[in-house]
């Protein structure tokens, strides 16, 4: 009896754990902090994110010599979901405060690729623990952040219709972005822009394959500096991936686990090919059936500077978990 109430218990905390693919923690460079959060889940939630970033001193200059970029620091972020539903469709707002700084995780860095001998990435050539965002094209300062401080970044409104179910099924929607940040440090892009996008799952047993994809229209205005560094105001998003979740109560028993292969196209022409060029991000995250309205997981770029180094991330999911 006691094992048939361990595994009904396990099995409904695993049906309220799975409902539906869960949009991966965007993993965000300064630059691109000020574009359309990623179309969410619609549903209230609170997660908390860390990340860090540089752009090798090598590269910080382009080739025709029109372009001065340097990207060095840490981000500390606060994000907010509240998720209204509305009929058969749900609205969310979702409200971003972020702490930049020079941070500590500088030498981490070096002690990690060193121990595993892995190479630099220029990480010995640059200060440690500095701060400075600096985007420059022709003379003109695109943008700039070198002092340490909190900022409320743009702000998003989302529309979200499901439908299926947990065991297959999706969502459409779209979003707008209101400029609540200041394209002038990187933490808005000074206009209002907008998102369509939609995601599809299907559960195969303890398995569960997932994608999302997205376009992003930015709405710059014509005198915006951001015009001098971009050849185009729109630009692609795609996530997919697979993951696994335990039924039991275990340690390892209840442990679950997604995988994801993110794709970012780069609107940007600044003469700098790992910026010009699209960026790769994979995304791993983990959670338990005791702990159903958590979820933990880590970011990393893979050979662009479009995306920080890594990016780590707690969210906890406010009300009934379903």
């Amino acid at each position: 009896m006691i094992c048939v109430k361990r595994w009904v218990l396990g099995f409904a905390v695993l049906a309220t754990a799975l409902q539906g693919q869960e949009t991966p923690r965007p993993n965000r460079v300064a630059w691109f902090e000020g574009f359309p959060e990623p179309l969410p889940e619609g549903h209230s939630e609170l997660a908390m994110e860390a990340s860090s970033q540089m752009l090798r001193p090598d590269l910080e200059r382009s080739g025709d010599g029109r372009t001065f970029a340097r990207l060095d620091g840490e981000a500390w972020q606060l994000t907010g979901d509240w998720a209204l539903p509305v009929g058969s469709s749900r609205i969310n707002v979702r409200v971003r405060v972020a702490s930049r700084s020079g941070g500590i995780a500088d030498q981490a860095m070096v002690t990690w690729h060193s121990l595993f001998r892995l190479p630099q990435g220029g990480r010995l050539d640059a200060p440690k623990n500095r701060l400075t965002y600096h985007l420059e094209r022709d003379g003109r300062v695109i943008g700039d952040l070198s002092r340490p401080g909190l900022a409320l970044m743009d702000l998003d409104v989302a529309w979200i219709r499901p439908f299926g179910t947990a065991e297959a099924g999706g969502r459409v929607g779209a979003s707008i972005q209101l400029p609540t940040g200041r394209q002038s440090d990187f933490s808005g892009s000074g206009s209002t822009d907008g998102l369509v996008g939609g995601a599809l799952w299907r559960r195969f047993g303890d398995w569960r394959v997932f994608g999302q994809a997205e376009r992003v229209v930015l709405g710059l205005p014509k005198d915006s500096p951001l015009r001098l560094v971009m050849d185009q105001t729109s630009f692609s998003r795609v996530w997919t991936g697979l993951g696994w979740q335990g039924a039991g109560a275990g340690l390892i028993s209840g442990l679950g686990i997604e995988v994801s292969l993110a794709y970012a196209g780069s609107p940007y022409r600044v003469g700098l090919s790992r910026l010009d060029r699209p960026g790769w991000q994979q995304h791993w995250s983990f959670r338990h059936t005791r702990l159903p309205r958590w979820r933990f997981g880590f970011s990393e770029e893979a050979g662009t500077f479009v995306a920080p180094d890594i990016t780590g991330f707690v969210a906890y999911r406010l009300g009934a978990v379903n």
